[in-house]
């Protein structure tokens, strides 16, 4: 779960930070935490820059290029290509032992990723709408990305959905699902 340390990362980041100290300061697992910094400069949240072998990490403002929106896409679809891989080959999510309900270990496992992959997508659609109010990125763009990443989002749930057409794990799905995933309207 790299996600958990976003936050912090960019509160970290106001000025240029050695990765080292941002590491240091997050007190996280350090691949968890590189991992973290390389998905936020991925999504633009970040910039890097190296001297002597040193990386360093500035928090991001400004609303992202046509073609770093277009670099994000393609390490989302690559995240969700793996995501897809996952669900078919997990033949069931839902224990069913009659004494016991819930997920199986490796079923949690994937909802868990998914869901991070849904925070990061809600992230950057908050990020866009906050462009689109202050008019630092037009606002049929903002909308045309926005369509896009809830589309992204959209084509995994209905890959889950189909996957595990069982009605225990539909509901179980959709509840898991409605009740992690925020104030994201899809």
């Amino acid at each position: 779960m790299t996600l958990i340390h976003n936050d912090y990362i960019l509160f970290c980041t106001d000025q240029w930070a050695e990765i080292k100290n941002i590491i240091e300061k997050c007190g996280g697992i350090e691949s968890e935490v590189v991992e973290s910094i390389k998905r936020l400069e991925s999504m633009g949240f970040l910039e890097s820059r190296s001297m002597r072998n040193t990386f360093f990490y500035k928090k991001y403002d400004k609303p992202q290029t046509h073609d770093q929106f277009f670099a994000m896409m393609e390490s989302f679809a690559s995240y969700q290509k793996s995501e897809i891989e996952s669900i078919q080959t997990i033949p069931t999510i839902m224990l069913s032992d009659g004494s016991q309900f819930g997920f199986t270990p490796d079923g949690l496992k994937l909802l868990e990723h998914i869901q991070e992959e849904i925070d990061r997508i809600l992230m950057v659609i908050v990020r866009i709408d906050h462009h689109d109010k202050i008019r630092t990125l037009q606002h049929p763009i903002a909308l045309q990305r926005i369509k896009k990443l809830k589309r992204h989002v959209n084509k995994i749930m209905n890959i889950m959905l189909d996957s595990y057409k069982d009605v225990s794990s539909n509901v179980a799905l959709q509840e898991y699902f409605k009740n992690h995933t925020g104030q994201l309207n899809l």
